[in-house]
C-alpha cells in the first residue's frame, strides 16, 4: 500500500499565528471594536470639515493680485478645477489671492462666506505657500488636513492597545498563558505571533489614510512613499509599546481604560484642539516627549504640509526607532506567562 501523507507540524510561529488569526476571526464584536474608534472620529471630523467650510457657502468668485508673482499658473490651476477667476474690478469677486511676505493670502469675503478648500488646493498645486483668513480677520483652516496625523494615530493605537494589549491581558487572567507557557514556544514567538492578523488592520487605516490625502490634493506622490514608511515605523513602535504594557499586567480592566485615554491624549497632543501658546511650558515639554507626538509630527510633514516637521523628520524616524528596540526588546525579557514568574 503506498504511504499515506502524514501531518507535519509546521513552526511554532505559524501555528500560534493561525490560532491567533482564528480567534480574531471568530471574536467579530472585538474585531469590529479594533476599527470603530478610528472610523468615529474618521467621520466626525469628515462631518466637521463639511459643516465649517463647505455647507451652506456661496461658489467662489477668485481675484488675483496683479502684485502675486505666479498670479498666471495659479490662474491656470483655478480654471482647471473649475473656479472662476474675475478681473480685479468685478464686484461678483469674493475671493482675493494677494501677495504676502511667504506666499500668498487667500481673503474671503466675509459676508459673501464663499467656500475655499479647493482654491487652496489650486494654490497648493503652483508649490505656492498660502494663508486663509477672511475680512474680518479670522484665519480658517482645513479640518480634514490638520487632523489627519492625529487620525491615522488614533487607528494604530486602537488596533495595538485596544486590539492587542487588551486581549494578551486577558489571556493572563483567564490562565492560558499559563497553558501556553508549557509548551516548547519562546516568548518571543509568542508575541510576535500575534502581530500578522493585526496589521491587517493596520494596514486598512494606511491605506485609507493615503486614498484620503491622496484624492483630496494633501500630499504629492513622493511624499506618500514617504508617508508610508512613517506610518510603518509608527506601526512598529506602537506594537512593541502595547506589548511592553502587556508583558506584566494582569488586569484587561485596567488595560482597556488606559487603550480608551490615549486617542484622547494623542488628540490634545496634535495641537489641533488647543493651540501650543495656550498649554502651559511644562505641559507642552510632557506632550513633545511622548512617542504619539513624534509620529503625529513626522507623519504631518506629509499629511498637513508642515515644514517645520518635515525638518526634523529625520529626527521623529530615530526617536520612533530607538522608541520600537528598545520597547521590543523589553516586552520580551520582562514578559511572564503568569504572576507566579514574579
Amino acid at each position: 500500500m503506498p504511504d499515506t501523507a502524514r501531518y507535519e507540524p509546521r513552526s511554532a510561529f505559524v501555528e500560534l499565528a493561525t490560532a491567533s488569526a482564528k480567534d480574531l476571526y471568530r471574536d467579530r464584536k472585538g474585531a469590529f471594536s479594533i476599527l470603530f474608534t478610528f472610523f468615529f472620529f474618521f467621520l466626525l471630523i469628515i462631518g466637521l470639515n463639511f459643516v465649517v467650510n463647505v455647507g451652506g457657502r456661496a461658489d467662489p468668485v477668485v481675484v488675483i493680485d496683479s502684485a502675486v508673482p505666479q498670479s498666471a499658473p495659479i490662474a491656470r490651476e483655478l480654471e482647471s478645477a473649475g473656479i472662476m477667476v474675475a478681473e480685479e474690478e468685478e464686484a461678483s469677486a469674493n475671493v482675493t489671492i494677494a501677495a504676502a511676505r511667504n506666499g500668498v493670502a487667500i481673503v474671503l469675503d466675509a459676508e459673501a462666506d464663499p467656500q475655499w478648500l479647493a482654491v487652496a488646493a489650486a494654490v497648493e498645486r503652483t508649490g505656492t505657500a498660502y494663508s486663509v483668513t477672511d475680512t474680518d480677520g479670522e484665519v480658517w483652516i482645513d479640518l480634514l488636513r490638520a487632523n489627519l496625523a492625529a487620525l491615522s494615530c488614533i487607528g494604530l493605537l486602537a488596533i495595538t492597545f485596544i486590539g492587542t494589549s487588551v486581549p494578551l491581558t486577558r489571556m493572563r487572567e483567564n490562565g492560558t498563558l499559563r497553558l501556553l507557557g508549557t509548551t516548547p514556544a519562546s516568548k518571543f514567538t509568542f508575541i510576535a505571533a500575534l502581530t500578522p492578523s493585526r496589521l491587517i488592520f493596520a494596514l486598512f487605516v494606511i491605506v485609507t489614510i493615503h486614498a484620503t490625502s491622496m484624492i483630496l490634493g494633501y500630499s504629492q506622490l513622493w511624499q506618500l512613499f514617504r508617508l508610508l514608511f512613517t506610518m510603518l515605523l509608527g506601526v512598529a513602535m506602537f506594537f512593541a509599546l502595547a506589548y511592553l504594557l502587556a508583558s506584566r499586567t494582569r488586569r484587561a480592566e485596567t488595560v482597556n481604560n488606559l487603550a480608551a485615554v490615549l486617542p484622547v491624549m494623542a488628540i490634545f497632543a496634535s495641537g489641533s484642539v488647543l493651540p501650543s501658546h495656550l498649554i502651559p511650558e511644562p505641559v507642552t515639554w510632557v506632550l513633545n516627549c511622548l512617542p504619539t507626538t513624534w509620529y503625529m509630527r513626522a507623519a504631518a510633514a506629509d499629511l498637513a504640509g508642515d515644514a517645520t516637521s518635515a525638518g526634523l523628520l529625520f529626527l521623529y524616524w530615530g526617536l520612533m526607532l530607538v522608541t520600537t528596540l528598545a520597547a521590543g526588546i523589553l516586552a520580551a525579557r520582562l514578559f511572564i506567562w503568569d504572576d507566579r514568574e514574579r
